[in-house]
């Protein structure tokens, strides 16, 4: 069956329709995706479709309708349609039922004008209602009730029909989630915390060994040189060898690396090992996320990569306790608290790793714990979803497109802004409560999940508002600017609750732009050049996590303040807010013109 959700802008289609597929366990179709090249280039400049531009794009969807029909998938379709013809068009040799949200001028006027990021505005409205052709036989939805009422009606609408028998989305993605997500999560926990815990083993490794704060701002650092520069070809080995055995050898080396750690002996040794962390660190995260993306169908993953990526600052949490108290075992053995930490928080990852081998299974045709109907409604919805006509209707876009696009660069420098501010937080923190206090390493540790909790706390409801209201520009800003007034407060304290309090505020702000951040992301970049895009920006921020923490280092060493680090950092963020909000065209150009003039 495919489930045409159809109405004017403003009506909610996209987001009645995506939530209708998730909880129904359909496939969910944005429209306006299958545009060409061409019609999106029209959008952009602002020039209207002429049907001739529609008609193609129209008989698009209806070819992938019909072989998504052929698999005898059930289909959730966001459409406007406004005009019978092409709602004919969508639904010849197809038994499609339309759900038509209807409601008058000024109420969508309103909710248009309410909604300051809408891609669409009243002259569009006033031109699509001018244009409306209601539906005869439809389900008619007033737009003024909730979004959950009006799921809830289409469901008990379907549940009426006897001759459909929903399939079996809504209990398989659970099931999915409840075997996968926990073992991946805690994985990533132990990933974080390896690459942390020198901000704790510095406490007491940088007296020892008599390092700087710019040797060890340089070595917390120079792993996100070894991420850089391996992302790419870890990513091409796990294509090869498969994500299950390529994430299990990873922990193994990287768990084997970060239990090395208790043997550096110089400034030489620290830096080659935290390179070689970043190294094999480097595939973990984008290997999980082709993991995921092997599994869950695509109107899942959101929220399955949402819920994965709270594990960095759970394991913030977790690790500052964890590692104050196994710096209290110092001359334990003959080790030093700093070698007991690494050698027992590396030991985890090598355990956990051999767990994966067996635990983890490749891909879906090999999961016995799930049963056979299961199983087939997984293997052919992910096998539909590949088969999407969107690959082909749209030109690659190699490293060439992705840089002489400004908005790009952009992204890319937000994305860096972000990632220094957290991870220099997150690495000088024990070091700036101990300067400020003298506590020992146990407290030093409960004092710096502070952050992190605030920093899980603020990811959640942030990304929530974010999505409910549908607003990602200020959802960004904002964090950004309380971030860096944050910071200045952090540089100028000179007692450990202002400086905790304000680390608080800025860890919670640095991490709750990302989810938006992503979003707005996603939206700003087209077809041509989504993928590349993403990773060019994932690879410059990670840049920006190498660099603030040695800067900070380097500037404490010169000064012996911290004050200069957190002011510049604070700068930059300044510059991430203004840079979201000023250069606004740049970024709403492809989000507000793409569905300017759809039917």
């Amino acid at each position: 069956m495919i489930l045409l959700v159809m109405g004017v802008t403003g009506a909610g289609k996209s987001t009645i329709a995506a939530q209708l597929a998730n909880q129904l366990g359909w496939i969910f179709i944005e429209a306006d995706e299958f545009h060409s090249v061409a019609n999106k280039e029209k959008m952009r400049k602002g020039i209207a479709l002429t049907e001739e531009d529609r008609i193609p794009w129209l008989q698009a969807i209806h070819r992938h309708l019909l072989h998504l029909d052929s698999k005898k998938e059930n289909v959730v379709l966001a459409c406007s349609a406004l005009k019978q013809s092409y709602r004919d068009i969508l639904s010849a040799g197809l038994h499609v039922r339309v759900i038509y949200l209807y409601g008058s001028y000024e109420t969508i006027r309103q909710r248009i004008q309410s909604r300051p990021s809408h891609f669409a505005g009243v002259d569009i409205l006033a031109d699509q209602s001018a244009n409306l052709e209601e539906p005869r036989n439809a389900l008619r939805l007033d737009v003024t009730l909730r979004r959950e009422e009006l799921v809830a009606q289409v469901l008990s609408h379907l549940r009426d029909l006897p001759q459909l028998a929903l399939p079996r989305g809504g209990d398989v993605i659970p099931k999915l989630l409840w075997r996968l997500l926990p073992f991946l999560f805690l994985l990533y926990v132990v990933a974080y915390l390896d690459r942390i815990n020198v901000s704790f083993a510095a406490l007491q490794m940088q007296s020892q060994l008599g390092f700087s704060d710019a040797v060890y701002g340089l070595g917390a650092g120079i792993f996100f040189l070894g991420y850089f520069l391996f992302q790419v070809p870890s990513n091409m080995a796990m294509q090869r060898f498969g994500a299950r055995r390529w994430i299990a050898l990873l922990m193994i080396l990287w768990g084997a690396i970060s239990a090395s750690m208790m043997l550096v002996a110089s400034a030489k040794s620290f830096y080659a090992l935290r390179f070689l962390l970043g190294a094999t660190e480097a595939g973990f995260f984008p290997g999980v996320i082709f993991y995921l993306r092997s599994w869950f169908p695509a109107r899942a993953r959101a929220q399955v990569v949402a819920l994965f990526m709270t594990a960095a600052p759970i394991s913030g949490v977790i690790g500052g306790p964890l590692s104050g108290a196994l710096l209290e075992l110092h001359h334990r053995g003959g080790l030093a608290g700093w070698q007991w930490l690494f050698l027992l928080e590396g030991i985890p990852a090598i355990l956990l790793g051999l767990v994966a081998f067996v635990f983890l299974t490749d891909q879906p045709r090999d999961a016995r714990w799930l049963s056979d109907t299961d199983r087939e409604w997984l293997i052919s919805t992910l096998q539909s979803e590949e088969s999407t006509p969107l690959a082909v209707t749209h030109a690659p876009g190699g490293l060439r497109s992705v840089l002489a696009k400004p908005r790009i660069w952009l992204l890319a420098f937000v994305y860096l802004g972000g990632g220094t501010c957290s991870y220099s937080i997150g690495l000088w923190l024990p070091t700036a409560i101990h300067a400020l206090s003298g506590v020992s390493p146990f407290t030093i540790g409960l004092l710096s999940m502070i952050p992190y909790l605030a920093a899980v706390v603020a990811m959640v409801l942030v990304g929530v508002h974010s999505d409910r209201t549908r607003e990602r520009r200020w959802h960004v800003a904002i964090p950004a600017f309380v971030t860096c007034g944050a910071l200045v407060v952090a540089a100028y304290s000179a007692s450990v609750a202002p400086t905790l309090t304000a680390f608080t505020v800025g860890m919670a702000g640095a991490f709750c732009m990302m989810g938006p951040f992503w979003a707005l992301a996603s939206s700003a970049l087209d077809s041509t050049t989504a993928a590349a895009g993403i990773a060019f920006i994932n690879a410059i921020g990670n840049l920006g996590s190498g660099l603030g923490p040695y800067w900070i280092g380097y500037l404490r060493t010169i000064s012996g303040s911290f004050r200069g680090g957190l002011l510049s950092v604070a700068s930059l963020l300044l510059l991430v807010g203004l840079a979201v909000l000023v250069i606004r065209d740049v970024l709403r150009a492809p989000i507000s013109t793409r569905k300017s003039f759809s039917p």
